[in-house]
């Protein structure tokens, strides 16, 4: 049974105040991700460099160049090892029928968003509903990634596979007032429906609260699905950006330092002691005229001393930054190479070396949100009436080959795997990088139709009249020595 207006209400007033705490946790790992720290003012996770009080206006301004992007970047080299290619029953060779619900919602390309949303704050959530198509008018499912600046979820237990509840909530802006004065328009989630709310000074009061509708959404659980980075026995999720912010706030320091000595040391210094100065405003003007970056200093005092004071050495700075970015990448399990771009003179083989630490750390993120795929697969199975699709505890899904192989590596091992041990070809096609069901459903079909051998005596077949023609060009002919040697004797 659906709840009350007064049941909906009372849960909101409690656990809202969490939710806009999660909310403003994650809007500050969202400023660090993006690149953004300068706008985290206060706490230990303020983002600007140390900057005196008294500074001036160049100063704060140097400043503001010294935040760096690497947090993106550790996102970035995690998310790019993650591509969900497929999902199948066990002992099948096609995907799942929820795989075109998958594709119908475009999530080939949402599974990155979202994926970067959970690396970068730990958790982010998946959202399906009935619905119907807009083309077709057919029975479908709407697929929504969310951020968890958005949505939260709350459980019974840490480990249950659903939430006893989840809260979406959006701010109305009221440009009268200023922008976001804190009114909010509020969906709330459970077994039975979604509730449409709305809220007014960030619901401190059970009176400033606003219930609109509910609407039964058919489902035997709340059909929101979370996807964390890394999750305790706990429950709390951490994601990679939050446990690195201490080292992300040196690197800018050593960026800012650096600029501050680049900017106003990096120059030496001429001195003059012991020589006269002009007596008088007019002669001090004339003398400045006079002298320029060529003119050579004479002075006539036997006292007069000229010397230089040296530039400060950059590269203790550099070195400095450097040395923290190969922690960070220690940290992280970064390849060092991603970070202090040094990839170039990298062979298949070194590369592959240098990402074994992202690749090992990329199969503990790969487990945790294939598990929560499989979760949305067979929610999406219950929305479609595939009973047998959503009890499918032993599904898997499968994902995109990224490891830094090279294709003569990887063709060796597969024939091996295919002569030594037997294994049908055609089960190893999925393991060439670049290789998806579509590749393979090509092959396949050429294979049974018996084209690929007509397709080989083609090539075969143009090759041989290449050579002919090549043996042909290189015989001395009657035109004159065209087409073969210059000195051949003509007949």
């Amino acid at each position: 049974m659906a709840m009350s207006q007064g049941v909906v209400k009372g849960l909101c007033l409690e656990y809202f105040p969490d939710w806009l705490a999660t909310r403003k946790r994650t809007q500050i790992l969202d400023s660090w991700t993006r690149g953004e720290q300068t706008k985290v003012t206060s706490g230990d996770w303020r983002g600007s460099p140390y900057v005196p009080e008294d500074a001036n206006a160049e100063l704060k301004q140097l400043a503001e160049l010294a935040p760096n992007g690497f947090g993106d970047l550790i996102i970035t080299s995690l998310a790019q090892t993650a591509f969900l290619d497929g999902v199948r029953l066990p002992g099948t060779e096609d995907n799942m029928a929820s795989w075109d619900v998958w594709q119908e919602n475009r999530w080939d390309a949402k599974q990155i968003g979202l994926h970067r949303a959970a690396i970068g704050h730990g958790l982010a959530y998946g959202l399906a509903l009935p619905a119907k198509s807009r083309l077709s008018g057919t029975k479908t499912a709407k697929m929504q990634a969310i951020s968890a600046m958005r949505m939260s979820a709350w459980y019974d237990e840490d480990d249950d596979e659903f939430p006893l509840h989840a809260i979406l909530a959006d701010p109305v802006k009221n440009d009268e007032l200023g922008g976001y004065v804190g009114d909010w328009t509020v969906r709330v989630y459970d077994e039975e429906a979604v509730y449409f709310l709305s809220c007014k000074n960030n619901g401190k009061d059970i009176r400033d609260w606003t219930y609109i509708s509910t609407e039964p959404h058919g489902l035997d659980v709340p059909p929101v699905v979370r996807y964390a980075n890394r999750i305790d026995l706990d429950g709390r999720a951490t994601g990679v950006i939050e446990p690195v912010i201490p080292l992300l706030r040196r690197l800018d320091q050593d960026t800012f330092d650096r600029i501050i000595v680049q900017r106003f040391g990096a120059w030496k210094v001429r001195w003059i002691a012991g020589m006269a100065k002009p007596t008088s405003e007019e002669a001090a003007a004339q003398e400045a005229i006079k002298l320029s970056m060529m003119d050579l200093l004479i002075s006539t005092n036997e006292n007069t001393k000229f010397g230089t004071l040296d530039a400060t050495d950059m590269a203790g700075y550099i070195s400095a930054g450097d040395a923290d970015l190969r922690y960070l990448a220690a940290i992280t399990q970064t390849p060092p190479h991603h970070l202090l771009g040094l990839s170039s003179n990298l062979q298949a083989e070194a590369l592959a070396a240098a990402e074994k630490g992202l690749q090992s750390k990329s199969i503990d993120f790969k487990t945790v949100v294939g598990e929560a795929h499989e979760q949305m697969f067979r929610l999406v199975a219950q929305i479609m009436g595939n009973t047998k699709e959503a009890t499918a505890t032993g599904m898997k899904v499968r994902w995109r080959d990224t490891e830094s192989r090279s294709l003569v590596q990887t063709a060796n091992a597969l024939t091996l795997l295919a002569s030594g041990l037997g294994i049908p070809s055609e089960m190893l096609w999925e393991r060439l990088p670049g290789w998806d069901d579509a590749d393979s459903e090509r092959a396949l079909r050429l294979v049974e139709s018996g084209n690929v051998d007509q397709l080989l005596a083609q090539i075969a077949g143009e090759q041989a009249t290449a050579q002919a023609v090549e043996v042909a060009k290189a015989r001395p002919s009657d035109n004159g020595g065209k087409g073969g040697s210059d000195n051949a004797p003509k007949k």
